[in-house]
């Protein structure tokens, strides 16, 4: 079994891969769109890719790129904390430049500006440790100190704690997870483009008790209609059902692009941890 994942090696989305997929191998690939194609076509089993963060809501290329599928959807995900450790060829660097990834370095600017050095932009985080040169410090995820040969000089640079990235992995299989309760994402395309084709949509969904978390409007290629991702939470395969159902009588398109249940982890009083979704309304 081969599973791809948005590379390089050292990227945070390779870290969620060895954690979704433990033991298999793991297949470095340069775009979401590329991965979720690979899975479409059975060139890979699998692909794992973010699909919603807490700094910037849900992630568009993913869902994009699931919407141009067929056969392949989300059957597991996991979160991620987003944290970032500073990189050296040499703990006792003298810091000349600093690289990362856009993203990285907007997120880490208080550490970038102490360091009053020029900045260099790289593709990834992952390879800023990769191309590494002396005189340079790196900015990127904690895994890189396991893959490349860098010494830390800084832990936690990011300048807000507790940023988290939800990843899902992307398969042709139909399953559900193990969960008792999940939020399923359905790609809803109403009948017509009018005034209230929404409204018809979501009434039957409020009407079945169900919890819509999320919408997100994606245009429909070559027309000036919209596809709707609906993330309706709180579902077993009872109440999924009824919701497809309800959604198949308004809708000229309807498909289940994936389903998220990845939880919290346990409270310091051992309570359970509960479903959580990482993007509000709107985002």
């Amino acid at each position: 079994m081969a599973i791809g994942y948005l590379g390089p090696e050292g990227t945070f989305t390779h870290a969620a891969a060895r954690e979704l997929c433990p033991g298999t191998e793991l297949v470095a690939l340069a775009t979401q769109a590329q991965a979720i194609a690979q899975v479409e076509d059975g060139t890979i089993d699998g692909a794992v890719v973010p699909v919603d963060n807490t700094v910037n809501g849900v992630v568009l290329p993913t869902w994009d790129s699931l919407l141009l599928t067929t056969q392949s959807r989300i059957v597991a995900d996991v979160l991620v904390p987003v944290t970032f450790n500073a990189y050296a060829l040499s703990a006792d660097v003298a810091p000349e430049v600093v690289a990362s990834h856009p993203h990285a370095l907007a997120q880490c600017a208080r550490y970038v500006s102490s360091l009053g050095v020029p900045s260099r932009v790289t593709s990834s985080t992952a390879e800023a440790c990769a191309s590494l040169a002396p005189g340079e410090v790196a900015i990127a995820a904690p895994v890189c100190a396991e893959l490349y040969p860098v010494a830390t000089i800084a832990t936690e640079v990011e300048d807000g704690a507790g940023a988290i990235t939800q990843f899902g992995l992307v398969t042709r299989d139909d399953v559900r997870p193990s969960t008792e309760r999940w939020t399923t994402v359905f790609a809803a395309l109403p009948e017509r483009n009018a005034p209230g084709s929404l409204a018809a949509l979501l009434g039957p969904l409020s009407d079945l008790g169900c919890n819509l978390e999320n919408i997100v409007a994606r245009p429909v290629r070559d027309s000036v209609d919209y596809v709707f991702l609906l993330f309706v939470a709180d579902l077993d395969a009872d109440r999924e059902a009824a919701a497809l159902e309800s959604l198949g009588a308004r809708c000229s398109g309807l498909s289940v692009l994936g389903r998220l249940a990845a939880t919290k982890p346990s409270g310091p009083d051992g309570a359970s941890g509960v479903p959580v979704r990482l993007a509000s309304v709107g985002s």
